[in-house]
């Protein structure tokens, strides 16, 4: 096949991306010198290639995030979209613990200028999953600030020059009531995305709140023992400080952190206005094998059924044993989605694939599905994934789509796609689709996800199981940050000569790792 390369390719991507007779003799993609450059656009004919930027088609609000869409253009003009989102509570959270000493602190503190700052120091004595302050805004809607957390490192000017380990901005927020409490945590500030983990863990902190907008400030609180605050670079005396309280509980000690929602549009367009929040299709079971979250959708239709394979895990940590779990509907929109419970439909659920790990392994396990029909076969994708090793690659699991209970009786694949060249470089997990004009299956997944040169790598196999080959590299008219590329494809995750020429993202903004808006996006295939 011919080769199309987009301006000048860098050295190391046209080596990458040479004729390749195997995965294995592909080099690292790395080194890129430049935290902020990526690889130039790299491809072959037949591989999609994104023409524009497109438009965001969900923002999200506070920590309202979409993430990992399924999503699939209807015969009847409409789109339909399954999404990782928010989780919900078994039980109650409990009231945040106030940090603050006796006394009104010496009354609020407004950063109203431009670069205005406040800061808290605190030692904390227990891991915890969130820090909040007591903001007003002087009756200023319009007012926000940026929340950085940081490891405290010898003193305060020597701290604010390290790396924060969560960073969330609230925009227009309203002072009024719990909502004047902004708190950042360990998951919208990204702690939890980077790490796996669902609190920051005990040690010494300084929370530094910087002004972005408006008249932004803190209500005043009296310095507990140990407390130090600082306004606009100045250490405040004696008692004198900010509102604040800790937030010990995590979400997950109570309750799971994601669940699967279902939105349609009536059009398959970018322009297309989608339903609200209304429809929960999938969430955990309670004190069951997913009773932590249920995220990462993918859903097909065979026979009478839509079917939705999902990652799941009853274990707390998001980064650690995650197993394949495989629900079925009867409507694309249906509320009562059915388990597998490990010898049929229906009751408490059981993995379709079951990392195995003994107890003593922490490996992320086995998630991040992408289901695939073609002819009578059904093709279960996932991640396998060793976090010491770093090694993410694809395994494939195959069944008969005649067999109604097809989760017992698919056969091992093994691993199918090899992605040892990217190993250490942050990547997401595979979205596999039939195309059926080049009669070939192709995956994307994205490259250094959580940073400004994030980019997408496509591989390419005529029959889905052997001989899969990177074929291509996605760099232009994507935006930072970029992660879950996922193609608008039919009810079998075929992109048919009439499937819209779609694909969708989730992406950071420039400073934050958390934004998470879902852009979507044109492309066509080279020819």
């Amino acid at each position: 096949m011919k080769k199309l390369t987009y301006i000048a390719q860098l050295s190391a991507v046209a080596l990458l991306l040479v004729q390749m007779s195997s995965c294995d003799s592909m080099p690292d993609p790395s080194p890129i010198s430049d935290k902020y450059a990526r690889p130039e656009e790299v491809v072959e004919t037949g591989i999609p290639v994104i023409t524009d930027g497109g438009a965001v088609i969900y923002s999200p609000t506070n920590d309202n995030f979409r993430y990992a869409a399924s999503m699939i253009a209807n015969s009847d003009g409409t789109m339909s979209a399954w999404y990782s989102t928010p989780g919900g509570l078994n039980g109650s959270m409990p009231a945040r613990t106030k940090l603050n000493g006796s006394g009104d602190g010496g009354g609020a503190k407004g950063w109203h200028g431009e670069g205005g700052n406040g800061a808290i120091y605190y030692m904390f004595d227990q891991s915890f999953h969130g820090w909040a302050v007591h903001c007003p805004n002087w009756d200023n809607p319009n007012s926000s600030m940026r929340f950085s957390l940081y490891n405290w490192d010898t003193n305060y000017q020597t701290t604010l020059t390290g790396t924060p380990i969560a960073t969330y901005e609230f925009v227009h927020y309203d002072q009024a009531g719990e909502a004047g409490w902004l708190e950042l945590n360990a998951d919208n500030g990204g702690y939890t995305e980077a790490t796996g983990s669902l609190k920051f863990p005990m040690g010494a902190y300084l929370l530094y709140m910087e002004r972005t907008e408006g008249t932004p400030g803190a209500w005043g609180g009296a310095t507990a023992n140990g407390m130090i605050c600082w306004v606009n670079g100045s250490e405040t005396s004696g008692i004198t400080g900010h509102e604040n309280s800790v937030q010990y509980t995590a979400p997950g000690d109570v309750g799971y952190s994601s669940q699967i929602r279902y939105y349609s549009a009536p059009t398959a367009s970018i322009n297309a206005v989608w339903s609200e929040d209304e429809v929960i299709a999938v969430a955990p079971t309670k004190d069951k094998a997913d009773k932590y979250y249920a995220k990462d959708p993918s859903v097909v239709k065979v026979g009478d059924y839509y079917y939705m394979a999902y990652t799941g895990s009853a274990t707390l940590d998001e980064s650690l044993d995650n197993n394949v779990f495989v629900a079925r509907s009867a409507t694309i929109n249906g509320k009562d989605w059915e388990k597998w419970n490990g010898s049929s439909w229906g009751g408490d659920p059981a993995p379709a694939v079951d990392a195995e790990l003994s107890a003593t392994e922490t490996f992320f396990g086995a998630g991040e599905p992408s289901l695939v029909v073609k002819g009578d076969q059904i093709y279960l994708y996932y991640t396998y994934s060793d976090n010491e090793q770093k090694i993410y690659n694809v395994r494939l699991m195959t069944a008969a789509a005649s067999d109604p209970n097809w989760p017992a009786s698919m056969t091992d694949q093994g691993e199918v796609i090899d992605r040892t060249a990217f190993k250490g470089l942050n990547i997401d997990g595979c979205s596999v689709r039939y195309i059926e004009d080049q009669d070939c299956f192709q995956a994307v997944h994205g490259v250094n996800i959580a940073d400004v040169n994030s980019y997408s790598v496509v591989w390419v196999s005529k029959d889905g199981v052997s001989g899969w080959e990177q074929k291509g590299v996605l760099s232009n008219n994507i935006r930072v940050r970029a992660k879950y590329a996922r193609f608008i494809c039919n009810e079998q995750s075929h992109i048919t000569s009439t499937t819209p020429r779609l694909m969708i993202y989730q992406n950071g903004g420039q400073y934050s790792k958390t934004a998470w808006p879902t852009r979507m996006v044109p492309y066509s295939f080279v020819e």
